[in-house]
């Protein structure tokens, strides 16, 4: 990629949208300005009435130019606190709109931009000679919009990129859509897999799943690009101030549906049992949760019912410099997993590392769990083993320790950036 070229970014969630979908490229974007590439960003309106992005910093750089779109999927459809007789009908008339209106997935929140999203970067594109173009999802409507351009301007390198799973994993509605539908989410992916010239992901078993369903495809074409670790968001400066008593935090999204509320119930569980048998313990030790993406407030009366609210504490999001302090100051980080994502390997898990504090991670065993252990990041449980063990760990009966000389440079910023110049902006 020559000095100063300039990129065109679809990304739906990027700042100041509030949502861990922009995380990944905010931060990617911010090194690409700093090194003198302008990157155009369209992307989502944020929702009015919602809290800033925590990495909004990342996406005000002089060289990142961004391009918003309005919110055009109904709203209703997107909240989770749908109680009023209004808010009821018109969830229900959009349930049955959408399907008579919509080939394919019509939870795809992208499924209106087609037009909108198509006008604005050709005229970017034009008005900038824009040869490359990064399309990343969910939503996966991106990625499908991304090889529109590229029929249009066949000169571009289209890179695609796969946060998540598309048609294989059920998730984001795909599990409920039927067979019609997920045949033309699968046209929609094979169409994208052609026109795409580098096809990428932060997750090996992602890339595997494509690379053997598209075995036509060069192999050369996949390649992983892990999520980053940005140094700016770490002060190791000053040392820790650490609390009395043993002090837990939990920072990001607490996702995965059915199975986040089971494992919530065993995390009340496993304090309710240390308040019974080891109250001197219990009488000095918290929680403190910072969930970002949805509320809380069905969450935080669970742990009022139990009467934990003293222990157990829930805060806003928070900046990620000042998350990462909170987290540095507690002696250990929970991070639930859903089963879904057992084998991503999540940014938070390198940026928790550089903190110096140990990991537990909660959830089925996979690529996560090995990679916590075997790199000795901290410790993984299975969720029925909270309660026992949970209660152990806050006594300091076992101890979960991190290795701080192990070298995990290779998830640096900048050495990510290196490796998106060199082998994926072609």
């Amino acid at each position: 990629m020559a000095p100063g070229e300039p990129i065109l970014l679809l990304c739906h969630a990027f700042p100041p949208v509030l949502d861990i979908g922009g995380r990944r490229w905010a931060k990617f974007a911010k090194e690409l300005a700093k090194r003198g590439h302008p990157v155009h960003v369209i992307h989502s309106e944020p929702i009015p009435g919602t809290a800033e992005s925590p990495w909004m910093a990342d996406a005000k750089q002089p060289n990142i130019h961004r391009h918003p779109l309005p919110r055009l999927y109904p709203s209703v459809l997107r909240r989770t606190d749908v109680h009023s007789l209004g808010d009821k009908l018109r969830y229900h008339a959009w349930t049955k709109l959408l399907p008579l209106i919509c080939k394919g997935n019509w939870y795809d929140e992208s499924i209106f931009w087609r037009k909108p999203l198509l006008n604005k970067a050709t005229k970017l594109m034009e008005m900038h000679g824009i040869r490359h173009v990064v399309a990343t999802g969910a939503p996966f409507r991106m990625l499908a919009f991304g090889a529109e351009l590229r029929q249009r301007f066949p000169q571009v390198g289209l890179v695609v990129d796969f946060r998540d799973a598309w048609t294989w994993a059920g998730s984001y509605g795909l599990g409920s859509i039927g067979v019609r539908r997920l045949r033309y989410e699968q046209h929609l992916e094979a169409v994208v897999m052609h026109a795409a010239a580098r096809v990428i992901s932060p997750s090996p078993g992602i890339l595997g799943h494509l690379r053997a369903t598209y075995p036509a495809i060069p192999a050369e074409h996949f390649i992983h690009v892990p999520h980053c670790v940005d140094p700016e968001d770490i002060d190791n400066s000053a040392p820790p101030v650490k609390h009395p008593g043993f002090r837990m935090v939990y920072a990001g999204s607490l996702y995965g549906a059915g199975e986040a509320d089971v494992y919530f119930d065993q995390l009340l569980n496993a304090f309710t049992a240390l308040r019974e048998t080891r109250p001197e313990v219990f009488a000095t030790c918290g929680m403190d949760l910072y969930i970002t993406g949805h509320g809380t407030a069905k969450y935080e009366q669970l742990v009022a019912a139990r009467g934990l609210a003293g222990t157990i504490r829930f805060h806003a999001p928070l900046p990620s410099r000042e998350a990462f302090r909170r987290i540095r100051a507690s002696d250990l980080v929970v991070l639930f997993i859903p089963s879904g994502n057992r084998d991503i390997v999540g940014t938070k898990f390198q940026e928790i590392f550089y903190t110096g504090t140990p990991i537990l991670h909660v959830g089925e065993s996979g690529i996560v769990s090995r990679t916590v252990e075997e790199k000795r990041m901290g410790a993984s449980l299975r969720v029925d083993e909270l309660v026992k063990e949970l209660p152990r760990i806050i006594s300091r009966e076992r101890t979960v320790e991190v290795d701080r000389y192990a070298d995990h440079s290779a998830y640096l910023l900048s050495n990510v950036t290196d490796r998106l110049l060199a082998e994926v902006l072609i």
